[in-house]
């Protein structure tokens, strides 16, 4: 039975946060996505870098 209790006020408080976070968002807010390398700076079109990719793979 305090189980079951302790499950229900767990999931309220989730839905509190929740609906608080999306009241404060912005309705033009959007999720952000950086095109460019976290290492050279360079925009990349997909998720890897292919400079930084081909100096991890040379073993020279």
């Amino acid at each position: 039975m305090m189980l079951w209790i302790a499950a229900a006020a767990v999931g309220i408080l989730i839905v509190t946060v929740l609906i608080y976070k999306y009241t404060k968002t912005s309705k033009y807010d959007v999720l952000g996505f950086s095109a460019r390398c976290k290492i050279c700076g360079d925009k990349i079109n997909g998720l890897k870098c292919p400079k930084c990719e081909q100096k991890k793979r040379d073993l020279r």
